[in-house]
């Protein structure tokens, strides 16, 4: 039988070795809908500002 420390510590391993970040997901998932949608127009915005002046 596997602890809990021990599954915790073999899903952390399997998280870091595909690059996600569980905290990040996490914690947006404690924003409500609406902040998420806002959050992502804010981002949306800063790419099409930054495409716009080639930069990138």
């Amino acid at each position: 039988m596997v602890s809990d420390s021990e599954h915790k510590s073999r899903k952390k391993k399997i998280v870091h070795a595909d690059d996600i970040d569980m905290q990040m997901l996490e914690d947006n998932l404690k924003r409500s809908y609406a902040e998420r949608i806002r959050r992502h127009q804010i981002a949306l915005e800063t790419m099409e500002k930054l495409q716009k002046a080639k930069f990138l």
